[in-house]
């Protein structure tokens, strides 16, 4: 009885029992389409819809996401006048791509909020269980783990007395990426360990803490997502 009343408790203030995962991956799916072919105002009403439900899943991602568009923002404006550099123009087309693609890392985002378990629950429900749904739940519980380690190789590099500049891109590169290298194989054995320990294996029936279903919230997002697609689409035709 403990455990029930306190499933019900946390289901009452965690939206991400309320919002089927499922959702978020069609959403991906549909803004990917979107972010390609769609014009400049349905990438603001994309940009808008994705933060509103980052919103309901953390107001402080939230707003740490939108300070952080502000600055890519930003920084695209003061490099567009010196655009005749090289470097300074591969940086302003990264800055770009990683603004026109930012709805897309704000949904995968809030796909990393979910736990595991909730991920491979919700895969099983349509029938992808095995490694397909194990690659597609790792791949977006590891982004998190990839921003901690991020943050430990930082700190390590304060304490050397290393710095990281964009004018030294492949020393930055190498004092970054050759640390984070050691640690994903790290994390790499602990991973091993977790599916093996949690029976991913076994070839019974397997059941979930977590009850995977469609609400009225999910049919109303999926909704709002082909009606944009369905605007850029006729936008081409």
């Amino acid at each position: 009885m403990f455990c029930r009343d306190e499933k019900n408790n946390i289901n009452e203030y965690q939206l991400s029992d309320k919002i089927n995962p499922l959702t978020i991956v069609g959403l991906i799916l549909l803004f990917s389409v979107i972010l390609t072919v769609g014009e400049q105002s349905q990438y603001l009403f994309s940009l808008i819809f994705v933060l509103g439900l980052l919103f309901l899943f953390s107001i402080r991602k939230a707003f740490r996401t939108i300070c952080s568009l502000l600055i890519v923002w930003g920084l695209i404006y003061l490099l567009k006048p010196h655009l005749g550099n090289v470097l300074v123009g591969s940086i302003y087309t990264m800055l770009l791509i990683v603004l026109k693609f930012a709805p897309l890392f704000i949904l995968g985002r809030v796909l990393s909020s979910y736990s595991s378990s909730h991920l491979i629950a919700a895969f099983r429900k349509i029938g992808i269980d095995g490694g397909i749904g194990i690659g597609i739940t790792v791949f977006f519980r590891f982004i998190p783990e990839i921003s901690i380690r991020m943050k430990e190789i930082n700190n390590g590099m304060k304490i050397r007395g290393f710095k990281a500049s964009i004018f030294k891109p492949i020393k930055t590169f190498e004092l970054y990426f050759v640390p984070l290298m050691y640690k994903c194989i790290d994390i790499s054995d602990t991973l091993t360990c977790s599916i093996i320990s949690k029976g991913i294996e076994y070839d019974g029936q397997k059941t979930s803490f977590h009850e995977v279903r469609f609400t009225f919230i999910d049919i109303a997002m999926m909704i709002g997502g082909m009606i944009l697609l369905g605007a850029s689409l006729w936008k081409i035709f």
